[in-house]
């Protein structure tokens, strides 16, 4: 089997970027390295507030297979991996592992232990660099007063190389390289290439890492003109699985508008979490012997490459906090916690559960390390409860009322048109007719669809992990108007296409609001928060009086009332 890296991670003109128009992003955690202003994407994906939580430990190593490292980079070198039962340069295989001398990983397509690009070789240039890019994304040093900042900037990179400097590698060298990461201590592996055949060995190399508690991540491909449906072509190794586990946590690449690359593929299967992937600034090899690699960082990296190493470093810093984390935990924490795709986005169902958030994941991870006490039962009619009186899913075969119908349901099952929490969030989510999980912002965005926490079912954590998320909902339309906070302009929500993008339409005067909704019409108005705004078609403005049905309408005092009632 042969393959290749993801050929469309190469770099832009900087001019085309534009880096030295951005602003530096406001952190929560405010590292000290100079080009941090150019790595938008951390602000996007939450970095500053896990940084709040972790940034990485030296006890967490990421396997990198790929077209090796600059070992000399000063924003990688401290953080390469040793081998510290190798005595370096005295030709002995010291640990009996099969490689002698090999005190900073392998290079598996030269043979010998200097796992970096080869000198004096014609190359790709995008080939030569692609392993130093992917390894800065991950895990450059942070807060050092130099370059740019990964995303785990404590942990340590073991650099393995397997692809050569044109991107080309082959399914037995990818398949020695999982089982050396694994035998030498590897917390997660990333794997940045593509094939489209099964290598049952290399398969068999990937399926044993993840019983071993790797966590492996891999991204899931380029096709230019839109991308390809990997239900109906399979990528790998972002493919692997079997029919009960996913052994490989596949990555999508979106925009910084949140929406899909055009060249990501796509899929309901393979792909199982989105990172951003266009435009991405990052570490780059550096050797003043060759003319094109004078500079040791670059933008303009685009390809679900890039984006897959996000998640790698993602999941670094989860097994820094939480060590005891398996794999199918660091998959289930990340997709429960991601940010929707933005609505209307091409494949928007088919990117995996959402965009990477690793704030959030840092912050819902406790969850998963210690098991929450199971919920009391209620006497009255089967139905268990929470301490709190809140409905709880039972297990398989107990019967509870649909909040919906108010008919006996199920409830190991999910149906459209529920309200459902798990037993360890506190996010609730709207079930629509595709089984998917709209989550809901706030409470008083909730309580324009419902009127008691009661409505909420709640379920599993495996359970809801089963549900894909889709675009968060906005307040309901027809029951009450809504504005941006620093805005005075008031609208009105009415239907649109679909229950997740209602229409706003402008009322162009107070007049008119008095005319439609009587003197109290400012009850009506709720304060939405200014990043739900793109989630609205707009419609043509209100500037005559139309006919509204005041019956469904909902004043902030209701409102209010009923996020405080019992339970809330």
């Amino acid at each position: 089997m042969a393959f290749s890296f993801v050929a469309r991670c190469g770099r832009l003109a900087a001019v085309l970027i534009g880096w030295s128009l951005l602003v530096q992003p406001a952190l929560a955690y405010t590292p000290n390295d100079p080009r941090l202003g150019e790595q938008w994407y951390l602000q996007t994906i939450g970095a500053p507030s896990a940084w709040d939580l972790a940034t990485g430990s030296a006890d967490v190593v990421v396997a990198v297979l790929d077209s090796g490292f600059d070992m000399n980079h000063p924003d990688l070198s401290a953080n390469i991996w040793s081998n510290t039962n190798e005595i370096a340069g005295d030709g002995v295989d010291n640990d009996q592992n099969g490689y002698v001398d090999d005190t900073s990983g392998w290079d598996f397509v030269q043979g010998d232990n200097t796992p970096e690009p080869d000198e004096g070789e014609s190359n790709n240039a995008d080939a030569v660099v692609h392993g130093t890019a992917i390894g800065g994304v991950i895990g450059a040093m942070g807060d050092n007063s130099e370059g740019v900042a990964g995303l785990a900037w404590n942990i340590r990179l073991m650099p393995l190389r397997i692809l050569d400097n044109f991107g080309a590698g082959n399914s037995d060298d990818a398949r020695l390289a999982v089982r050396y990461a694994v035998d030498n201590g590897a917390d997660v592996i990333n794997l940045s290439f593509t094939g489209f055949e099964i290598d049952p060995s290399f398969s068999a190399a990937v399926e044993d890492a993840f019983e071993a508690g790797v966590v492996i991540v891999a991204a899931v491909g380029n096709t230019d003109g839109g991308g390809t449906d990997l239900d109906e072509t399979p990528i790998y190794p972002a493919c692997f699985r079997d029919a009960d586990d996913d052994w490989v946590i596949g990555v999508t690449a979106t925009t910084d508008a949140d929406v899909k690359a055009d060249f990501s593929n796509y899929g309901s299967d393979c792909a199982d979490i989105a990172a951003p992937g266009e435009g991405i600034f990052s570490t780059t090899y550096q050797n003043p012997d060759w003319d094109e690699f004078t500079e040791a960082y670059e933008g303009g990296w685009s390809g679900t490459s890039i984006a897959s190493p996000m998640v790698a470093g993602a999941a670094a810093l989860l097994k820094s906090a939480y060590p005891s984390l398996r794999p199918t935990d660091v998959l289930t924490i990340l997709q429960l916690s991601v940010d929707p795709i933005a609505a209307g986005s091409e494949a928007s169902g088919e990117l995996g559960a959402g965009r990477l958030n690793v704030g959030r994941a840092l912050q819902i991870a406790p969850s998963f390390v210690t098991t929450p006490e199971a919920p009391p039962a209620d006497e009255d009619a089967g139905i268990v409860r929470d301490a709190l009186g809140h409905r709880v899913a039972p297990s398989s075969g107990t019967q509870a009322p649909s909040p919906v119908t108010g008919e006996l349901q199920d409830v190991s099952d999910v149906y459209p048109g529920w309200f459902v929490r798990s037993e360890s969030f506190d996010t609730v989510y709207y079930i629509d007719e595709d089984l998917r999980r709209h989550p809901f912002w706030d409470a008083q965005t909730f309580f324009t669809w419902a009127s008691d926490w009661d409505e909420v079912v709640w379920v599993t954590d495996a359970t809801l992990s089963t549900l894909s998320i889709a675009t968060p909902l906005v307040p309901k339309p027809g029951v009450v108007l809504v504005k941006i906070q620093s805005d005075p302009s008031v609208y009105a929500v009415e239907s649109g296409a679909t229950i997740w993008s209602p229409v706003l339409r402008l009322i162009s005067s107070e007049t008119i609001a008095v005319q439609m909704y009587g003197e109290v019409w400012s009850e009506y108005v709720l304060d939405v928060d200014a990043t739900l705004f793109p989630r609205y078609e707009y419609g043509a403005d209100i500037e005559t009086v139309e006919r509204v049905d005041t019956s469904i309408l909902r004043s902030r005092s209701q409102i209010f009332e009923d996020m405080s009632g019992a339970g809330g």
